[in-house]
C-alpha cells in the first residue's frame, strides 16, 4: 500500500510553520527595541519611589539587591557606621541577600556615606518590638502591645494613617513622633531574622 503525500496539507503545514517563525522573530525584535525604554521607565520610577536615597553611586544596587527581601525603607531606621552595616550585610548574605562581592561593597559604601549612625531614634514598625514602639512613641507597654497586635491582625502598617486606626491609641502621640517611624513591607524571612 502505497501512501500519498497531499500536497495541500504539506502546504499548508509549511505555511503555518514559516508564520509562526515570522511571529517569533517579530517578537523578539519588538522586545529587546522596548526594552531599554522599559528599564529607563522603571528606573525613573524607581528613583521617585524613594526620594529618601540621595542619588549616587551605589543607590541602584542599595534599591535592586535589598528589596528583594524587604523595603529599602528599613535602612532609614538603622544609620550605622561602616562596621555596623558590614555586619548587617554579612548577615543578609548569609539570609540569602544576592549578589556579587562587588555589589556587597558598593552598598556598604553607599550606605555607610548616606545613613550615618543618627541621633534620633528611629524605628521599622512593621518589626519592631512592643518595648522598641513603647519606647519610641513613648507609650505604655499595653499600648505597644495593642499596636503589634493590630499590626499582626492587618499584615503590617503601610503608613502612618493605618497605625492612627489602632483603637484606644493617642493618635497625638503618634504625631508628634512621625519623624521617627518608617514603613515598609517585610518578607517572612526579614520577619524571621528581624534584621535588628
Amino acid at each position: 500500500m502505497k501512501l500519498g503525500l497531499n500536497k495541500g496539507v504539506f502546504y499548508r503545514g509549511l505555511y503555518v510553520v514559516a508564520l509562526l517563525f515570522a511571529f517569533v522573530g517579530v517578537t523578539v525584535l519588538v522586545t529587546s527595541t522596548l526594552a531599554p525604554v522599559v528599564a529607563g521607565q522603571s528606573a525613573a520610577t524607581e528613583a521617585s519611589t524613594y526620594p529618601e536615597f540621595p542619588a549616587g553611586e551605589g543607590r541602584d544596587t542599595v534599591l535592586r539587591v535589598c528589596a528583594k527581601c524587604h523595603s529599602p525603607k528599613i535602612i532609614l531606621a538603622y544609620g550605622q557606621n561602616r562596621l555596623g552595616w558590614e555586619n548587617t550585610i554579612t548577615r543578609m548574605a548569609r539570609a540569602g541577600a544576592e549578589g556579587s562581592d562587588e555589589d556587597f561593597t558598593e552598598i556598604a559604601d553607599y550606605l555607610t556615606a548616606n545613613f550615618p549612625p543618627s541621633t534620633v531614634q528611629k524605628v521599622f514598625v512593621n518589626i519592631a518590638t512592643d518595648k522598641q514602639i513603647a519606647a519610641v512613641l513613648e507609650i505604655s507597654l499595653d499600648d505597644a502591645k495593642a499596636i503589634i497586635a493590630y499590626r499582626d491582625q492587618i499584615k503590617g502598617f503601610k503608613s502612618i494613617e493605618d497605625l492612627k486606626k489602632v483603637p484606644n491609641v493617642d493618635q497625638k502621640k503618634i504625631d508628634a513622633k512621625k519623624d521617627h517611624l518608617v514603613f515598609g513591607f517585610v518578607s517572612p524571612e526579614a520577619l524571621r531574622m528581624k534584621l535588628n
